[in-house]
């Protein structure tokens, strides 16, 4: 099953950059995007096979939990 789901992340993710890439007229543009759905991708087939993985909030919150505490 975890097969099936990582072909699926793989064929959209390719299919996005495919169009991206065809219809951008912007060297620079194509490459960010093709970089982050790559990376996206990338995170969510890690995702998948580790759920428990912390959240962007929860990096948010680590990376200025301190700050947040200081300026109370």
């Amino acid at each position: 099953m975890k097969l099936a789901s990582v072909l699926g992340i793989l064929l959209l993710a390719v299919t996005i950059i495919y169009v991206e890439w065809k219809y951008s007229k912007e060297k620079r543009a194509k490459w960010l995007s093709a970089g982050f759905t790559s990376v996206s991708a990338l995170i969510g087939i890690v995702l998948l096979f580790d759920s428990n993985l912390p959240g962007p909030s929860d990096v948010v919150k680590f990376l200025f939990g301190r700050v947040d505490q200081m300026m109370k």
